[in-house]
Order: structure tokens, then sequence, then C-alpha cells
């Protein structure tokens, strides 16, 4: 029998919630009132949350922000959140830093792979079929990037006028569900819209890692040089638009696994060809803005423990790209949300505990970094109360995309009773935590997924709604 079957029974697990022997009226009890089970499971398609999400106000997700105090990130200051190269010095001291020295060594000795080695007995590393999954998955990755005024290499997008038409209109509202409808087509997951505003502005990066600045211009067409880089006034819109990361894989993954990032850079040039071709800016924000931060505006996902990875209540932690857009169409945006997911952050801590290289904070939200070296040398965007990466211990491996309570699937009633009771009461939190792996949700033997019935192009069905 598969390792990862539980050996809970269910009937212990409604015990543990107090509810054995009852039915759902006796569930409702604790939550907000549903009428049937279409209800209760109704899903989040396209714009319409399930029952227990609830909408804030724009510019007020979950994560508390200071606006006087949130400052426009200066990217040739600090390694915040950059993938930088294991050759990599800290700019800020023209030397390799003694934290990033140590990331580099534990790096290079595979901390991520020696975890699941301790964690599964009969595992004993990446195997030639592992390492030829992993690097086939990321093939298409090496295909070229649209560039940040939205040109793709070798590529003519047509515009309107070449078809002999004019650019689409469409009222807000209808371009947003005609952006969303294409992207989903395309492979996108989620479409959410942030507004550009005097807050929200602040979300975009200073200046670029060269020191070339993001400049905000009243002209027509975005621009790029050595010197600057220029967004139109007019663009008023960040679409931002999710990929999944392979669901099945990334719980079984002995190592960082691309393939998330290798389906979304399929659609990124997708996405930026259907929107040049209706006759609106498509702008590349992945370089001028921090995912986290748009995914809570727009309502896409949550401020959560894991903090570099925005967490979705319907996916967890498996959107691996988050794609962001600058437009100039005009789009409804969409609001932040609240499903609990930053209070249930707070009890859980299981995507910290399962961090092979501990750059996970285990402490309550903060302004401040809790690591000290960290917060001695200013290296995390100030301005809000929540938790932050150790950044000079991440190597970005997925363990924290695979491990996430909210991960599991949407197919099975239990994970909704679940989703819904821990939106509005925190009583039983640690409990939902402590099931999540005992019922086989974390991390997985990596010899077992080359064993079991692997779901069709790497995404699980009850994920894809």
């Amino acid at each position: 029998m598969s390792s990862f079957h539980s050996t809970v029974s269910r009937r212990d697990f409604m015990k543990g919630l107090g509810l054995a022997g009852v039915g759902l009226g006796t569930t409702a009890a604790i939550a907000p009132m549903f009428h049937d089970l279409d209800e209760l499971t109704a899903s989040d398609s396209q714009f319409k949350h399930p029952w227990y999400v609830k909408e804030r106000e724009y510019n007020d997700p979950t994560v508390e922000i200071d606006w006087n105090v949130f400052e426009r990130v200066d990217r040739t200051r600090t390694v915040l959140g950059s993938r930088f190269p294991l050759t990599a010095t800290n700019a800020a001291h023209g030397s390799l830093h003694p934290e990033l020295a140590q990331y580099i060594k534990l790096k290079a000795d595979g901390r991520d792979i020696q975890y699941m080695k301790e964690k599964f007995s009969t595992y004993q590393g990446p195997s030639l079929r592992d390492q030829s999954l992993a690097g086939a998955s990321s093939a298409s990755d090496k295909l070229p990037s649209p560039s940040f005024t939205g040109t793709i290499s070798g590529v003519t997008i047509p515009t309107p006028e070449s078809r002999g038409t004019t650019k689409w209109q469409g009222t807000p509202e209808e371009n947003l569900q005609t952006l969303t409808n294409a992207f989903k087509f395309f492979g996108a997951t989620r479409v959410r819209v942030m507004e550009i505003d005097d807050k929200s502005r602040k979300l975009f990066h200073k200046n670029s890692t060269s020191g070339a600045p993001f400049n905000f211009k009243d002209v027509d067409q975005p621009s790029e040089d050595k010197s600057e880089s220029v967004i139109p006034n007019k663009a008023k819109y960040v679409v931002m638009y999710s990929c999944l990361e392979a669901t099945d894989y990334v719980r079984h993954a002995p190592a960082p696994t691309y393939s998330g990032y290798c389906h979304g850079h399929k659609v990124q040039a997708n996405v930026h060809y259907f929107m040049g071709s209706m006759g609106y800016l498509h702008i590349e924000a992945g370089n001028c803005t921090n995912s986290d931060s748009v995914a809570a505006m727009s309502g896409i996902a949550e401020h959560s423990r894991s903090s570099m990875v925005a967490t979705s209540y319907s996916h967890g932690n498996l959107f691996r790209w988050m794609g962001r857009i600058v437009t100039d169409m005009p789009l409804a945006p969409t609001k932040p949300v609240d499903a609990g997911i930053a209070r249930f952050c707070v009890k859980c801590m299981t995507c910290a505990s399962m961090c092979p290289y501990e750059s996970m904070p285990f402490g309550d939200k903060r302004w401040d970094h809790e690591s000290p070296e960290e917060e001695r040398l200013k290296n995390y965007v100030p301005g809000y109360k929540g938790w932050r990466l150790f950044n000079f211990r991440c190597p970005r491996c997925k363990n924290c995309h695979g491990t996430c309570v909210f991960n599991g699937g949407n197919e099975a009633l239990i994970h909704q009773i679940v989703r819904g009771t821990q939106s509005v009461t925190p009583i039983f939190n640690s409990f939902f935590a402590n099931m999540h792996d005992a019922f086989g949700f974390g991390t997985r033997n990596p010899d077992e997924w080359w064993t079991h019935d692997v779901p069709t192009f790497q995404f699980d069905k009850t994920y894809l709604y």
C-alpha cells in the first residue's frame, strides 16, 4: 500500500472537529449559513467567490500596510527577492556576503535532496529519469521572453489596423471577461486586475538592478533604454494571471521543478500577442513589480507565511508563475480577498517547519525582519506588517509550494468544509494543519511518482476550475 495513504479515519477526523455523528447542519452552526451542497462547494468560476471568501476594499488586503512608510524598492541596493546566481556578490558591500556564501554552500550540498532522503528512508536521490524529466520540463523556458515594451523577438504582432479594423472596444467588465477567457484558454488559472493609483504605484520597483529607473510619464507608448524604462500614465491597470505548478509532481520532486515557469513562459507569449493584436499596450511588468504584493492587492491570493509565495484559498501555493502586464485597456479592477489565510498561517507554520533551508519565518507578523542580519542590512520591503523570507538562505526550491495546507484539491467535500470553517473561526486551525500531513497531502516520496497514475499535462483535474 502506498505510504501516503492516511492511517487516520475520516470518522477520527470529524471527531477531532467535534462533529462525529452529525450532519452538515451542525457544521453550519460554526460558519455562515449555506442552503445546500451546491452553495457550499460553489467554485470561484471567473469572479464569483465561494461563500466563505469576503471581498475587501481596494488597496486594503489582509496584510496591514502603512502607506506613509511603504516605498518603491531600490533594486540596486539589495538582493531582495532576486534569483541571484551562485557566484553573485552583494552589490551593497562589493563582496560575497557571509549569509549569501552560506546559502551557496547549502545549495551546493543539496540540502533539499538530503531532506527528502531523511523523510523517506528508501529514497536514494535523483535518478537519471528524475533529472531528465526536470530538464525536459523546462526546455521551452529557453524561448525569448517579451521585452519590457511587450516585443517578442522574431514575432510580429499584428495591429487592428493591419487587419483593416479598429481596436477592440468593450466596457471594463466586458474587457475583463474577454481577457479572463482568453488567458484561461492559453493555460492561465486565475486572472485579476489591480488599478494603478498613488498607493499601488508604490508596488513598482524604483529601478532595475542596473540602476535604470522605472518612470511614469505622459507619453503615448512605453520605451526602454539604458537610461530608463517609461510606463505611460494612460496605462492604468495591471493584469495579473497565474499558472499552476505541476500539481502532482511538485509534491514528489526531490529538487526544484520549473515546469510551472515553463508553462507560464508559453502563456506569457500568448497573452502578450493577444493583447497587442486587440490594439492595447501590453507592458511586461514581471521585472518591475513583486508578485506577492500585486497578488494580494488584486485578490488573486493573500499574503501568507510563505512570504515570497502568495497563497490562494483555492490552490494554496501551487501558483508558480504569477505574470503581470500593464495595459491601457479599460478594465474593472478586482478587490482583495479575505479567506482567513493570514490568520490560519499564524498557527500553521507547516511551510516553515518543512523548509530544508530554514528560510521561512516562524514568528508572528512584524513590521521589520525576523532575521537580525537582514534587518541590519534593511534587506526587505518596509511598510507592511507580515512575514518576510530569509533571502540570504532561500535557493528558491519548491518545498513551500508543495507543502501548503491549502493545496488540497477541490473535488473532496471535506476540503470545502475545512476552508469554510477556518475562514470564520481559528479554533480548529492547529488540528487542520496536523491532519494535512496525516492524510498525505504534504511532501511525498519522489520514487512513487513513477508508479502511480499521473494526470494528463501536469494538472490534476480537481484544480482546473
